[in-house]
Formats: structure tokens, C-alpha cells, sequence
């Protein structure tokens, strides 16, 4: 942080509805705005940031790895959930969110950063009751006439079709089945799997289908403002697990925002990782391969990386 977080309040409540329900703390602190969910000894269990669906809860430590392409791992005890609604100050006394919480602070299920990390390469496949494959190694599109091609969406990987708000339906694309670009794989992973409201074009409450669109309008908390430059190292300690980060890979496009990526926390080589599908490796990867998957260095992605989001 640049500055230590400021404590503004602290309200002591017994979520419902649990027997033998336990008090926690609530702690309000900036930079950004959010709430601190606190047990009796003053141990960090959740962390809420205004605006924010997304929300870090603290549970037993896993590792991610993937040593085909890189070295490096992320071992975390940060685990993301997608909460029914934007937090904002003083939740924890609406009904619908506590609720939430109190489910949330107790669930082992597979979080944001599991789901993500089914789509590599060299991971089983999961069907759904109707057999439609929900996970399984994606690809991050087809090639046609030496090119690969993106614009592969979550249904598209499905190959069902989608519908939207207003009633638009898209069918899936034959061609990409089984494919996500860098965007599909937000959305599929936030969305379709997390629950995420989706959209199609920009939008202050769904995620949007691009990622140039996660610049103004979309929803979420701006974590790291786009300056139209790399951000300064100090910036980068606002990330947390989850985090949307966005960068200006292609400068044929201009300061446009065109790849999109998920961020997973601190690695063993103590730099900030994060997981996208990419066109080099044609498949998401926290790896290596192509470019180092970290947001400092002289690597390619820390040179173009302008923006975070939590969204």
C-alpha cells in the first residue's frame, strides 16, 4: 500500500441464520473502500470492496502449478466467490447478503481460481447431467488459412446457445467449439461457472463480451486506474485474488485495451501471476511460454499491462 489503510469503523454482529453463530467484526478501511470480515482474535476471513461482486475469503492453502511452462507457483489461501449483489457500506445488515456471507465464510467448494484453472492444457474434461462438457482443456480458437482466430465465447465452448437480456439468442459457433479467447474465458469462468450476470455490450452490472470494455463501462471497482503507461510497482499492491487485469497487447490497435486476464497473487519468484487464455499458447496458462504470465519485469505482459478491476 502506498499509505496504511485507514480504520473508519468497526461494527461487532452475528451473521444469521447458524446456530451457535458467531460473532465477527467489520472493519472499514480504504484504498481501496471496503469491509474486513474479522474473528474474535482479529483474523482477516473475508475482505468486501465496495462495488464489488467479487470477494476474497480466507481458507485452507492450496498451490497452483504448472510446470510444462513454468517454474514458477502460486501457493494462496485466498479464495474468490461471487457474491448475489454489489457490496457496499454497512452489507452485512442487508438480509440477503448476510446470508450470503454466512455461506460463503464456511464454503470449500471449488472458488474463482479452481474453476479457472480447469481449462489448461492437460486437465480432465466435466460433463454436466445432460452431458454438455462444461471443463476440460480449451483451446483459444481455431486456426483457418494459417490464422488463429479469436472470438470465442463461453457458449461458444459449450456450443449452446445464449440468451440476453431482451431477449437476443446467440448460437454458438460450430468452428470455435471447445475454444475460449481471452474474454470467453472471463466470462465463462465468472460468469457461466460463478454466476456472474452476462452482457453483451458495455454495462455497469453485467461483464461485458471484450475486453476494451472494461475500461468505463463495466462493472466493478477501477483497483488499477489506466494511465495509458505501465503502472508504477506500488499500484500493484492493491491486486488482490480475482482481480480483472486488461492490457494493450497489440499496438496495431492503438491505447486500445485487447487482452484480458484473471489474477491469481504473488508467485514463489515473489512476482504478481496471473492465468489468461492466450494466442500464442492457444490455451489459458499461468505459464511461461510466449511471454511471462507476471505483471512486473521486462517481460512482455508487464510492459503493456494498464488496468485492474475487480469486478
Amino acid at each position: 500500500m502506498k499509505s496504511s489503510p485507514l480504520l473508519v469503523l468497526v461494527l461487532v454482529l452475528a451473521l444469521p441464520p447458524v446456530a451457535n453463530a458467531t460473532r465477527y467484526d467489520f472493519v472499514r478501511v480504504d484504498d481501496p473502500p471496503r469491509t474486513l470480515v474479522l474473528n474474535a482474535r482479529g483474523d482477516r476471513l473475508a475482505t468486501l470492496t465496495d462495488g464489488a461482486r467479487t470477494a476474497v475469503f480466507r481458507g485452507p492453502a492450496r498451490t497452483f502449478a504448472e510446470p510444462e511452462v513454468t517454474a514458477a507457483t502460486v501457493t494462496t489461501d485466498d479464495w474468490v466467490r461471487v457474491a448475489p449483489a454489489p457490496w457496499r457500506p454497512g452489507g452485512e445488515q442487508d438480509p440477503a447478503l448476510a446470508k450470503w456471507l454466512t455461506t460463503a465464510l464456511q464454503d470449500r467448494s471449488p472458488d474463482v481460481l479452481d474453476v479457472a484453472m480447469q481449462y489448461r492444457r492437460n486437465t480432465p474434461d466435466l460433463r454436466d447431467d445432460r452431458g454438455v462438457r462444461y471443463a476440460g482443456r480449451a483451446f483459444f480458437g481455431p486456426m483457418v488459412d494459417g490464422e488463429r482466430l479469436s472470438d470465442a465465447d463461453f457458449n461458444d465452448y459449450l456450443g449452446v446457445p445464449w440468451t440476453y437480456p431482451g431477449g437476443v439468442v446467440r448460437e454458438p459457433d460450430p468452428l470455435r467449439k471447445d475454444s475460449l479467447d481471452c474474454s470467453g474465458y472471463l466470462r465463462m469462468v465468472f460468469g457461466y461457472r460463478a454466476g456472474y450476470p452476462l452482457g453483451w455490450a458495455p454495462s455497469r452490472t453485467r461483464l461485458p463480451r471484450q475486453a476494451k470494455d472494461f475500461t468505463a463501462g463495466a462493472p466493478g471497482t477501477v483497483i488499477v486506474a489506466d494511465t495509458g503507461a505501465s503502472p508504477p510497482a506500488e499500484d500493484l499492491e492493491r491486486l488482490q485474488p480475482g482481480d480483472v487485469l486488461a492490457f494493450d497487447l497489440d499496438p496495431a490497435d492503438g491505447p486500445l485495451l485487447d487482452h484480458s486476464a484473471i489474477y491469481l497473487g504473488v508467485d514463489s519468484a515473489g512476482q504478481p501471476r496471473f492465468v489468461s487464455s492466450r494466442k500464442t499458447y492457444n490455451a489459458p496458462t499461468m505459464g511461461d511460454k510466449y511471454g511471462s504470465s507476471v505483471l512486473t519485469g521486462d517481460g512482455v505482459f508487464a510492459k503493456v499491462f494498464r488496468l485492474a478491476r475487480r469486478v
